[in-house]
């Protein structure tokens, strides 16, 4: 009997260290994942942080290690490219999506980005071909449509460039986005006229994007109302760059832009 007793009590004991194992190898399993994440937390805050105050090479950097650890991060792959985009390196942003991004079942951002990309290296009609791709998938997008407006300009097709323009502002009314790029595509079409007019009219809420003001001050720069394009340039810029963008301005009006 004290024999069972001590059997039984043995056993008890072995239970016991045994879930005691068991348990220490689970913190110990537990403790590189919960690691894992706060390095990867870290990594996309850092990137986060760099990118909203225009550091996009720390971006790439941290965007760069974030895909090392998981190749399959679609976000992390876009971002990565719109930063090398951001940084002038539209050539390599094209050749990461392109490597890394998937064959079927391409999403929006994914479309988008590349296209973007292609339209900062100049190639417009590639760019044109996707975004008419991502459109079939996802056909009230504005961004799309306003996206497709530039590549058009881009190819010199300002009627087209318009009537994208004009499908994107349907979707998106009175976005400063949309707004500024048709101003845009109606100078580069040689109506500065036009592109001055779209700008006044925006509402409120846009005239107070300081790119759409110094796009209106170059506007009335190349018409020549310098009066009118250094009041709105000095509402974002110092003495200094306001000359500085004013003799841009006069060369411009020179060439007959």
């Amino acid at each position: 009997m004290l024999a069972k007793c001590a059997d039984r009590g043995y056993q008890k004991s072995v239970r016991v260290l045994m879930m005691g194992a068991a348990l220490l190898l689970t913190a110990c399993q537990s403790a590189p994942v919960d690691e894992n994440s706060a390095i990867t937390s870290s990594l996309h805050q850092a990137a986060l942080a760099a990118e909203r105050t225009n550091d996009y090479q720390t971006a790439i950097d941290q965007y760069q290690k974030l895909l090392k650890r998981d190749i399959d991060d679609m976000d992390v792959l876009i971002a990565l490219a719109r930063n090398l985009r951001y940084s002038g390196d539209s050539t390599n942003a094209i050749k990461i999506l392109e490597k890394l991004g998937p064959e079927k079942n391409i999403p929006t951002p994914f479309r988008l980005e590349l296209a973007k990309s292609k339209i900062a290296a100049g190639k417009a009609r590639s760019a044109i071909r996707h975004l008419n791709l991502a459109l079939k998938s996802d056909p009230d997008n504005w961004e799309i449509y306003s996206t497709l407006g530039i590549a058009h300009d881009l190819d010199g097709d300002y009627a087209t460039a318009g009537k994208a323009y004009e499908q994107a502002r349907i979707r998106s009314e009175d976005n400063p986005a949309i707004l500024n790029n048709m101003a845009i595509s109606a100078a580069l079409s040689g109506d500065i006229e036009g592109a001055i007019s779209l700008l006044q009219s925006a509402p409120r809420l846009a005239r107070h994007s300081p790119q759409i003001r110094q796009n209106l001050a170059f506007f009335y720069g190349i018409k020549g109302d310098m009066k009118s394009a250094r009041s709105l340039s000095k509402m974002d810029l110092d003495e200094e760059e306001v000359q500085a963008n004013l003799a841009i301005y006069s060369r411009f009006r020179k060439k007959k832009f």
